[in-house]
């Protein structure tokens, strides 16, 4: 069935004919399997502007609709495609807009066959004029020889309208697509087909190969292209006109979403003042490298994160000395000195942020200075930007998302473009509460603004114009299916003998994260979890009946790290795997604990003659750097494995994923943090994960890491209501 796209709230000036004609273009192919959006982002130098209406068919190929709004006695005269005015039509005397939609047709045909491999696809191209009847165009030119093919006003109907596409001359001929094609069209206009991709590169190896190497599994897995997704177009391409909650999976895409949506925002109002805000310093590179790829992807490779200069903004949530931030930018336009973690009160890293957004509002109140400085904020990672404290909030609101908040001007809005409120902000955020590692609050509209939280989303859960207000995302691209059932498994305590920890307690909300259900949440009822293909499709356990998650413990410290630098050599000389970005070691451990055992690794694989990268360091191969040697948004470097503490890998993610140190975990397995924090690390993987821990006999942590891995693609428990609920209560 055919699936449309707004991808902004109509109510812009020009907007009311072409919505009626979006309507029309909905009703006429609503019966069968098209694709259709309203302005699709795609702006460069020869098209100006994103074509007001784009629809696929695999009959039709790519048809590009332009709509003009205008009365019939605006036509002075015609003369081939060029179109004399009488008087301004929005500021200009002179059109073309079929070449206009020409040009847009053919750098979309372009761009499909580009991503997807398809020189026969057919494009087309016409111009709508919702005010002007067929009889009336020929009663003033029908005389003359117009080239121009027409949508009239008359010719909405669905019958009609199917009929003046079809009349129109292809400005690219093919043929009628099959199904395999048609998939690579939508593909090929949708998100996943153009996520960059990722080159697995099979290098020579020095010593006889292994039977199934694993760069061989991973090269195969990486040619798998994935499904068109519905979802992650509405996230990715739409504009919402006000605030934007989306809940994603582990492995779902939110920070790629994100920074396509903010490229998004910046080619269609490039004079907006944007911010793409997130936690952990070691993601600056991987957000400002995606960014830099939508907004080539949309404009013909003509615009980049430089040509944005400072109207699209990456910015880690506090800042430093060396490189600003999105608090410290907000603290210079109230007039503040931004408080720094050396004068904050000894606490989490959160905890700290979150006093200095606090006295930020407080001293913004006391002055009455505006602190409105952008049009939209985005944020990543919001589950760790939120705190349990009451004491760390403001006038009962969490203190960094109302100060997100009051940066924004409100949205501006007429007669045609309203939610039914007063005023909206365009604040966004994204965050998986399983990931939060320093607190249990949940980033939810009523945690984040208590009883304000109504009035700023408003009533319903669209808007005007079907964008939602909430998004759920369920499929994890990222992760397969094995290693994300064991995730939750250990990060929820499923099968833990005291019952489980955290999680979610009723079936719907399972099943919103891609889950299918069996059994009911009663209390001392069995429940079973499963992950249908569909909603983990990484290829990867397909291609090896080799266990994806392994556990092994050792006698001691000592021997668990020989077999750590024995195995990630193995990997490197015999399964062809680069050590940077595809190995990772992540230790788990509260506060300063993880140094220590990062530090025994790295002396560990320097014996073995590996060399290793601490995140953080400006160099390899050396203890941990203290300032100025050292690059605070470092997590790779080329040539070396990274071992990292869990907080400092968030967001990052690597083939092969070493999850050490477990013992540290077994000591602490009721508290929820660390479970969070085994959560983060096994998630980290795309291929493979091996969990070890040294003296661990009889704990109850390895007893529950082996019935785990011994239930495989299903998890069956017995149900008992958890310390922490994790269900959608927005």
């Amino acid at each position: 069935m055919a699936e449309f796209i707004v991808t902004e709230a109509f109510g812009g000036a020009g907007e009311v004919g072409e919505q009626v004609v979006f309507e029309a273009v909905k009703s006429a192919y609503a019966g069968i399997d098209a694709l259709g959006y309203w302005r699709y982002p795609l702006v460069t130098k020869e098209t100006v502007r994103e074509p007001d209406i784009l629809l696929a068919e695999p009959e039709l190929g790519l048809v590009v609709i332009e709509v003009k709004s205008l009365p019939i006695d605006m036509l002075a005269g015609v003369s081939g495609y060029r179109w004399d005015l009488s008087r301004p039509y929005y500021g200009k005397m002179v059109l073309n807009p079929y070449e206009q939609a020409r040009k847009q047709a053919q750098l979309l045909a372009e761009l499909a066959i580009r991503r997807g491999n398809l020189g026969k696809l057919r494009a087309r191209a016409l111009v709508a004029l919702p005010l002007i009847t067929r009889e009336q165009w020929e009663n003033r030119f029908g005389h003359l020889l117009i080239e121009t093919p027409l949508l009239c006003a008359d010719e909405l109907t669905p019958a009609r309208l199917r009929a003046a596409v079809e009349r129109a001359a292809p400005i690219r001929y093919g043929e009628p697509l099959d199904d395999d094609e048609w998939q690579a069209v939508r593909r090929a206009l949708g998100t996943s087909g153009a996520v960059p991709k990722r080159e697995v590169k099979v290098p020579a190896l020095s010593v006889p190969a292994a039977p199934q190497r694993r760069t061989d599994l991973l090269a195969r897995a990486s040619r798998h292209l994935h499904a068109f997704d519905l979802q992650q177009e509405l996230i990715a391409k739409t504009i919402p006109p006000g605030p934007q909650r989306i809940r994603g999976i582990a492995g779902s895409g939110k920070t790629v979403l994100l920074a396509q949506k903010a490229a998004t925002m910046h080619l269609r109002h490039p004079d907006w003042n944007i911010a793409l805000v997130f936690f952990c310093r070691s993601l600056y590179d991987q957000i400002k490298g995606q960014v830099d790829h939508w907004l080539k992807e949309a404009s013909g490779g003509q615009q980049t994160l430089a040509t944005a200069g400072g109207k699209l903004r990456i910015l880690h949530a506090w800042g430093g000395k060396d490189q600003p931030g999105f608090y410290s930018t907000l603290a210079a336009q109230v007039g503040v000195r931004p408080l720094t973690v050396v004068n904050t009160p000894d606490a989490s890293p959160t905890a700290k942020l979150l006093f200095a957004c606090q006295a930020l509002l407080i001293d913004a109140k006391a002055t009455g200075r505006s602190l409105q400085v952008f049009d939209a904020v985005l944020i990543d990672e919001g589950q760790d930007l939120v705190h349990e404290e009451p004491s760390l909030t403001f006038e009962e609101k969490q203190a960094f998302y109302w100060m997100a908040y009051q940066s924004l001007r409100p949205v501006a809005r007429d007669s045609l473009f309203d939610t039914g409120e007063p005023e909206a902000r365009r604040l966004i955020w994204a965050y998986d509460e399983a990931q939060s590692l320093d607190t249990l609050a949940i980033p939810t509209t009523r945690e984040l603004f208590g009883e304000d939280g109504l009035s700023i989303f408003g009533a319903g859960p669209t808007y005007k114009g079907g964008i939602n207000k909430h998004e759920v995302m369920h499929r994890c691209y990222r992760t397969p299916g094995p290693v994300l059932l064991a995730a939750h498994a250990l990060g929820m305590g499923l099968f833990r003998e005291g019952g489980m920890l955290a999680g979610l307690t009723t079936g719907a909300d399972w099943r919103s994260l891609g889950y299918a259900v069996n059994g009911k949440f009663i209390s001392g009822q069995t429940v079973t979890l499963s992950r249908p293909p569909e909603n983990s499709p990484n290829p990867l356990p397909g291609f090896t009946d080799e266990s994806l998650v392994t556990f092994q413990n050792y006698r001691d410290r000592q021997e668990e790290l020989r077999a750590l630098a024995a195995n990630l050599k193995r990997h490197v000389e015999e399964d062809g795997l680069h050590p940077s970005r595809q190995l990772l070691v992540v230790i788990p451990g509260l506060k300063g604990a993880p140094f220590g055992l990062q530090g025994q690794v790295f002396e560990a694989l320097r014996s073995a003659g590996l060399s290793v990268y601490l995140p953080g360091n400006r160099d390899i191969d050396v203890p941990r750097q203290k300032w100025p040697d050292t690059d605070p948004n470092g997590f790779w470097r080329e040539g070396a494995i990274t071992v990292s503490p869990v907080m400092q890998a968030k967001g990052n993610e690597a083939d092969v994923v070493y999850v050490v140190g477990l013992d540290n975990v077994a000591r602490n397995e009721d508290h929820l943090p660390m479970r969070n924090q085994l959560f983060v690390g096994i998630s980290r993987s795309r291929g493979w994960v091996h969990l070890s821990g040294a003296a661990m006999e009889r704990s109850l942590l390895q007893d529950e890491i082996e019935r785990v891995l011994a239930a495989g693609d299903t998890l069956s428990f017995t149900y008992r209501p958890p310390r922490r609920n994790l269900d959608d209560v927005s």
